[in-house]
């Protein structure tokens, strides 16, 4: 039986088989049944970290700022307002959240200057006076009464590359700024072991036989970033001028229009029958998950700066956040930046968001012929619950679209050289799971190149609330036919410690036999999502199999890190420091969930249990890291990269619904 004769069966278990009628009853009921389970949830012991009574107070602790309960209520009262009188809010947002203040082209240097160059632009709008610039530049972050000390000279451009390119715009700038003429400092090489200090321009080439580089010249740093997408190519998506080879439906329709005129009933041609780009076939290489730490695509968190602290600790293969396919062809830049990588990313994939077969295989194409871009393999969103995502019918809405879901694979599969995996959910309704019958017919569709299926154990409406369903993501590794190849199937959600991997995956790994005779293709593979967020050490955790009781000062060490990475990676200029802020309170956001080993009764903590509310920690750092209060994130913040302006505010992106 083909692909499409299935489709029926899986259409019938979402209710009247419209997407609309389902998203309209998560509106209506989704909600008001996940407050039922809270309100039952939060008095049951099972769902309660079991802390040492010692570390239970009856007051806050001093250390903690003093949450302003009044503001909140009146911010709360003002929340419900906003939604009885508009549309529904999209659950899991924070759409409102404070920004920082954006920085105006008079504060900014122009680059053209800060290199020593002339400006060609006659109406340039940035300040060319270095001698101005420099009388208003304010302290370092490591210089003044609450500059942070563990700064000093951590400009990481200067560090790497000898070469700092924001100039007086640098907020550590002052180890290679000339102070006096307020003119960028270069470090050149002499020679393999000696460098000097330079204020003259450098060269690039070499012209020793010996590949020696001459005196003068910068060495390419080993660290640079991969993936980074010409501007040209960016150029011709903007302009829609890039030679794609899959032209896009309704360009489909109107040729054959042009050519054979159809009879009224006659269907619309779609891009998975009639468009097969016809590029240069090359060999598909492999990869391996087994027995490997995957961390999983993590939206905002889930940043080239967390993923390579998540290298540190053991993990194996990485992936970078969802990037939406209608915004790579649009060309935008910020969209691009998710697909970067870092070279200690050994085996790095990207995750696509597309809801139609014509954006998969144009993303594809790019991929596959701009010589800068370096994918081990592809990851389909079929997971993302996200109204904004499935109203576009991608995400979790693609797993109802099997015609767009075998068109996308087909597409893809022909035009790239890596594998593609696939992770989806259970289905869009917990009552109502359809995964079970969609891997299967994927494996009957006979596409090559297909990795990997990965579940994560949970349904759209139910997004994370709830505890994974392990039991049936059992149930889907043995629902293959033994008549045809079998993918791989690798599960997740809710693993959180070693014990959870072994209990979840390993136990069912080892049950080899499915029903009907059915194999088992369960891949012993530790996929981390909200538990690396939680806990970024769980890697070393599952290889060594223990539970680590890890200090509050070693967790601080970690945040020291992220905070050089992300400066490397975001700038040392003021807007690269307030990205770089804004993602480390994020991430601060799921780190205060983690209650140490050393303090628990019961180990180890679960993924959906709720720390108590007044609890202090073995000192005033460990107690100041369990905060929930955002003012204490922000004191953090504080001790990592300086002080905050007076007006400075934070609200977390995603409002999570982990203890459900």
């Amino acid at each position: 039986m083909s692909g499409d004769d299935t489709a029926p069966t899986i259409a019938s278990a979402i209710d009247d088989n419209k997407y609309d009628s389902a998203k309209k009853d998560n509106r209506k009921n989704g909600s008001l049944d996940n407050n039922q389970t809270i309100s039952i949830d939060r008095h049951n012991d099972q769902f309660r970290v079991q802390v040492k009574p010692e570390f239970l107070v009856q007051e806050r602790p001093a250390v903690l700022a003093q949450p302003n309960n009044n503001s909140e209520t009146k911010s709360e009262n003002k929340k419900d307002e906003n939604r009885s009188n508009k549309h529904p809010k999209n659950r899991g947002q924070n759409k409102k959240r404070p920004r920082d203040a954006k920085i105006s082209c008079n504060q900014k240097a122009c680059l053209q200057v800060i290199r020593g160059e002339t400006c060609p632009f006659d109406n340039c709008k940035y300040n060319h006076d270095l001698k101005e610039m420099l009388a208003n530049r304010i302290d370092d972050l490591s210089e003044g009464e609450k500059g942070v000390e563990w700064l000093r000279g951590e400009c990481p451009n200067w560090k790497l590359k000898g070469y700092c390119p924001f100039g007086l715009m640098c907020r550590l700038g002052s180890c290679h700024i000339n102070m006096s003429t307020g003119q960028n400092l270069r470090r050149t090489v002499e020679d393999h072991e000696q460098q000097t200090t330079s204020e003259d321009a450098i060269g690039t080439s070499t012209d020793r036989s010996n590949g020696t580089p001459k005196p003068g010249t910068l060495l390419n740093h080993q660290n640079d970033v991969k993936n980074v997408i010409s501007k040209e190519t960016i150029i011709k998506l903007r302009k829609n001028q890039y030679p794609f080879v899959c032209k896009r439906h309704y360009e489909l329709s109107k040729q054959n229009d042009e050519k054979n005129p159809k009879p009224n009933n006659a269907s619309l041609p779609t891009v998975e029958s009639t468009n097969t780009p016809a590029l240069e076939l090359k060999e598909r290489k492999l990869i391996d998950f087994r027995n490997k730490v995957y961390v999983a695509p993590l939206t905002t968190v889930g940043n080239l700066p967390f993923r390579r602290i998540m290298k540190q600790f053991g993990a194996d293969i990485t992936c970078g956040e969802m990037a939406l396919a209608q915004e790579l062809l649009q060309g935008k830049p910020s969209e691009w930046a998710l697909l970067k990588r870092h070279p200690c990313e050994d085996v790095f994939g990207v995750q696509i968001a597309a809801g139609h077969a014509d954006q998969y295989t144009r993303v594809a194409e790019i991929l596959a012929n701009e010589p800068e871009i370096e994918v081990d393999f592809v990851d389909f969103n079929l997971g993302c619950p996200i109204d904004l995502v499935c109203d576009k019918g991608a995400g979790a809405c693609l797993m109802l679209r099997e015609k767009k879901l075998r068109g996308s694979l087909e597409g893809v599969t022909k035009v790239l050289n890596c594998p593609v995996t696939v992770k989806m959910r259970t289905g869009w309704d917990e009552k109502k799971n359809i995964a079970h019958l969609l891997v299967p017919s994927i494996q009957k569709w006979g596409i090559d190149g297909i990795s990997a299926v990965m579940i994560h154990g949970r349904s759209r409406l139910q997004r994370y609330s709830k505890l994974a369903n392990w039991d049936y993501i059992a149930e889907i590794a043995k629902s293959q036919s033994t008549d045809l190849r079998q993918i791989p199937v690798i599960g997740n959600g809710d693993v959180f410690s070693y014990t959870d991997y072994e209990t979840n995956v390993l136990s069912r790994v080892a049950d080899r036999d499915g029903e009907d005779g059915c194999s088992n293709n369960l891949l012993p593979t530790a996929m981390l999502a909200r538990g690396a967020l939680i806990k970024p050490w769980l890697p070393t955790e599952i290889k060594e199999r223990r539970h680590w009781d890890i200090s509050a000062s070693e967790r601080l060490d970690i945040l020291k890190d992220f905070v050089r990475f992300g400066l490397e990676h975001w700038g040392s200029d003021q807007q690269g420091v307030n990205h770089t802020r804004r993602f480390l309170l994020e991430w601060i956001s799921f780190l205060h969930r983690y209650v140490p080993v050393g303090m628990l009764e019961v180990i180890p903590q679960k993924m959906n249990q709720r720390p108590p509310n007044n609890m202090c920690g073995r000192n005033d750092l460990e107690t100041l890291m369990l905060s929930t209060n955002c003012a204490d994130w922000i004191k953090i913040s504080e001790m990592l990269i300086g002080p905050v302006p007076d007006d400075f505010a934070f609200e977390p992106k995603h409002k999570a619904n982990s203890y459900s």
